[in-house]
Order: C-alpha cells, then structure tokens, then sequence
C-alpha cells in the first residue's frame, strides 16, 4: 500500500514541474534565441549525417574499383596483360577517388606496372605521388614504395638518388625486412665506392639473417671489400 503525501509534500511544487515552467518561460521570453538555436543545431546534425553517408558512398566506390582491379589479378594472373586492363582502372580510382585508402593504393600498384614495362619516370612518378599521400604506416608499403623509388634510381644508375630512398626506407617501419634494406644501403655504397660503409652495412645485414645462402653471399661481399 502506497504511502499518504503530508499536507507539507502536497503543499509543496514539484521539482520537476518547477525547473518545466522555468524553462518555458525562458524560451517565452527568448523566442529568437532559441529558435535561431535550434536551427542551428538541426543543420549541424544534416551536415555530420551528410558527410558521413557522402563518405560512406565515396569510400565504397573507390573499394569497388579497387575490387575489380585484385580480381582481374586473380582471374588472369599478375601479367602484362592484366596489367594493361588494370592501368586505366586505377588511374580512374587515383583521378576520382583521391581521397581514399584505395586512391592512394592505385599510385601504389600503378607504380609497380609502370616499372615492370621499363617505364622508369612514370614509375618514379607514381611512387613518388603514393608516398606524398602516405603517412608512416604499420604495414609495410611505405617501405616499399621508397625502396622501389630505390631500385628505379639504381637502373638509371643514379646510385646517389638510390642511396637517399634506401636510406628513408630504412628509417621507417620494415619489421620483417632489415636484412633487405641494409643490404640496398651496402649496394648503394658500394656503387658509390665507400668501401667502408659499404663493409660496414653488410655486415650488418649478415647479423640480420640466418639463411645460409645469404650469409654465405654477405661473408664473399665481405671478404671481397676488405
């Protein structure tokens, strides 16, 4: 059984009836604050919605693009002439959709195909674009961008170019690949012709690794510089 209000609790107002009168009478006597405040609130709402389902469509556009350039990888193989059908699909995905994690692969993979057919400036180019839009990274790809930026300096024999890329490569994230980059920075030395440094990276890189070839390979690079 419920228990009976006293003369004093039935006598006295409601909280919650009070704090609703004075907000009415607030918003009574600031009609056009409130309304110039709830209009603004109702458009900041329609902006954030509108943003997010613009970046939802633009995001999965550029993934379906993306999409289909992998899967003509798996249907036809990684060969030039999957590689031809996927040029002007991921340069459509860099043009329309740089914004995006699969706009800025596109300059990634364009990269690749560019330096698999020989086509040395617009690989360097494209590797170039992908690491300008790439910040540090955890998996690896930033790495290799600047190391194929690297290997495309070496085949044009500019070892010094070479050097500087293998050299940035190297001071970002490459778990996995420390073997690898000490030794493109020992090559680059060496073709340079400091011996010293190039002994000194090489020997470096065969404390990195224990396969037998490649240490068999660094102790002969070793050996033949001192």
């Amino acid at each position: 059984m419920a228990a009976k209000l006293s003369k004093k609790e039935l006598k006295s107002p409601d909280a919650f009836q009070t704090t609703f009168d004075r907000v009415g009478e607030y918003v009574e006597e600031n009609k056009s604050r409130v309304i110039i405040a709830a209009a603004a609130l109702s458009c900041a709402v329609l902006l954030v919605l509108g943003i997010y389902f613009y970046w939802s469509y633009y995001s999965g556009s550029a993934l379906k693009l993306y999409a289909k350039a992998q899967d003509n990888i798996l249907k036809g193989g990684d060969n030039p002439e999957t590689e031809k059908a996927n040029i002007p699909i991921l340069q459509k995905l860099a043009d329309q959709y740089p914004h995006s994690w699969s706009g800025r692969m596109a300059h990634y993979h364009l990269a690749n195909i560019y330096y698999n057919q020989g086509d040395l400036d617009r690989a360097i180019a494209s590797y170039e674009t992908f690491v300008a839009k790439t910040g540090s990274d955890k998996t690896g790809v930033r790495f290799l961008a600047l190391t194929s930026l690297g290997y495309a300096y070496e085949a044009r024999k500019d070892f010094r170019a070479a050097l500087k890329y293998f050299e940035q490569a190297q001071k970002g994230y490459h778990t996995g690949f420390e073997m690898m980059s000490l030794r493109n920075v020992a090559r680059a030395h060496e073709a340079l012709n400091d011996k010293a440094k190039a002994m000194e990276y090489y020997q470096k890189a065969l404390e990195k690794t224990t396969d037998s070839a490649a240490q068999l390979y660094l102790r002969r690079k070793i050996a033949a510089l001192g």
